[in-house]
């Protein structure tokens, strides 16, 4: 659907969302990490952070504290290198940080402001506008000063000019659209012109240029209609193509006499005649000529039917004699089936076991237990944790959550469950939701993380429904708060 205008917030409300979101000139806040951190390990948190931010395309929506963040980055990681003394570094990690989630909040703002020109570049992206070059690129860096103008706070600004953004994107989707469907029928006619089909195949150049004049109206009155746009594509290409075949006839017969061509179609004529029949038919004038070749194609297709008549009596009397046999082969081949099958099962079950125990011993008893369920293996995280009735992964979690991922990828693309459970402190409905979130924060994590693709991973939350110790006791509310990942190997990768 077409962006409109209709759907742009009041100033109001757009003021209201500033306030809320932390928007304005002041520099973020930075929250500083403890000495005891390890800045090796922190520039590397941050260094995900960056590309999952690039992936929800902060760079887009708020470049300037994208940029901030980034050289905040790359300054840690100069100081690393140069020795610099663990303060300094985590200072730089820690203003990283702040100017991401700045950006973060800035750029919640953003989308609800300039939601016309964003709809309107996804739609153009979808289409390949971008294969464009100089004049998508024009258009997309003045979506980053609408952009940078938000972020900025001249909001006002960017309102006046992002009518005029959003139309060039769409704009550039239709232009997309066209070179998609139409690019070949343009490619030959523009060939055919070269070829001056205006002299030789006036006609056909008309039935052609009428038939792209057709299409390019019809995606300009609807560009979304694909299945018309295909068909009137489909006629263009047609069109063009027998005008291009059409001058190239024109042009070769243009020097000959009346006898010459008369001679050439003549030629033409005997070329499938003489696959037909030995007689010559030469002696017959032309519409005769093609008579008799539809004549002799339908007595061939009337000789190829009969022989698919013999074929088919063949093959019933060979399934015939073979039915006395078959039931020996089958046999036979089952009993093979089955040793092989055998064989892979137990040679399965010990890749199984090996994976299993090398990722049992990765894990300390604090941070997981790890156990076999059947063909399934679980990790029971015993030191994930979670602010109280929240679902964010704090970053204390990344170096469990990163031997997860290492543990998930040994089994190449399993299925993967990932199941939050609750202590029965509140209500069901409450612990049902927060397990849910919680399961589907850490499944988020792996997918941003490239450790599965997102179809291949499930959350589930469970609530309080499965306790594994009482809730009478801190310690069994405790146990009972837990995630469980339920890793399931496919057979077909050798598990």
């Amino acid at each position: 659907m077409r962006p409109t205008r209709s759907g742009w917030l009041s100033t109001s409300l757009l003021l209201c969302l500033l306030l809320v979101a932390g928007c304005g000139k002041a520099p973020p806040r930075i929250e500083p990490l403890a000495l005891t951190k390890n800045p090796s390990e922190q520039i590397e948190l941050l260094d995900a952070d960056l590309v999952n931010a690039r992936l929800n395309e902060l760079h887009i929506l708020a470049p300037d504290n994208f940029a901030a963040a980034s050289t905040a980055l790359n300054n840690a990681r100069q100081g690393l290198d140069r020795g610099a003394g663990v303060a300094e570094i985590l200072n730089r990690v820690a203003i990283g940080r702040a100017h991401l989630e700045t950006g973060s909040e800035r750029a919640k703002v953003v989308r609800s402001i300039l939601a016309a020109p964003l709809e309107a570049r996804t739609l153009a992206r979808k289409v390949n506008a971008v294969n464009f070059g100089e004049d998508y690129l024009a258009v997309e860096t003045r979506l980053l000063q609408l952009t940078r103008a938000v972020e900025n706070e001249r909001i006002d600004w960017a309102l006046r000019r992002s009518t005029a953004v959003t139309e060039e994107f769409l704009a550039l989707e239709l232009r997309a659209i066209k070179h998609n469907a139409l690019s070949e029928a343009r490619e030959m006619l523009k060939e055919a012109r070269d070829l001056r089909a205006a002299s030789f195949a006036p006609e056909s150049l008309a039935r052609a240029e009428q038939a792209l004049d057709d299409a390019e109206t019809t995606i300009s009155i609807d560009r979304y209609d694909r299945e018309t746009i295909a068909k009137k594509a489909a006629r263009a290409d047609f069109e063009s193509r027998r005008l291009l075949h059409l001058t190239y006839a024109s042009r070769s017969i243009r020097d000959m006499h009346s006898e010459q061509i008369a001679l050439w179609i003549e030629a033409l004529l005997r070329l499938p005649a003489r696959q037909l029949s030995d007689q010559d038919w030469r002696d017959l004038s032309f519409p005769d000529q093609a008579k008799a070749l539809v004549a002799g194609i339908e007595s061939l297709q009337k000789g190829q039917e009969a022989q698919r008549f013999q074929i088919e009596a063949a093959r019933r009397q060979i399934v015939s004699l073979e039915d006395r046999t078959r039931e020996e082969q089958a046999a036979k081949e089952l009993y093979i089936w089955e040793q092989r099958a055998a064989k892979e099962k137990l040679e399965q079950e010990r890749r199984l076991q090996q994976l299993f125990q090398e990722v049992q011993a990765s894990f300390t008893s604090d941070e997981a237990e790890v156990y076999k369920q059947g063909n399934h293996i679980v990790l029971r995280l015993r030191s994930i944790h979670f602010p109280v009735g929240q679902a964010i992964i704090e970053p204390a979690n990344y170096p469990l959550l990163g031997k997860v991922r290492r543990a998930i990828q040994r089994f190449g693309e399993p299925a993967v469950t990932i199941e939050g459970h609750t202590d029965s402190t509140g209500s069901d409905e409450i612990n049902a939701r927060l397990s849910q979130e919680r399961a589907e924060a850490v499944r988020q994590f792996f997918v941003a993380n490239d450790a599965l693709a997102p179809e291949r991973v499930l959350a589930v939350g469970y609530g309080s429904r499965r306790p594994l110790a009482l809730n009478t006791t801190a310690e069994g509310r405790a146990t009972n708060r837990r995630i469980d990942v339920i890793i399931s190997p496919q057979q077909q990768n050798g598990l």
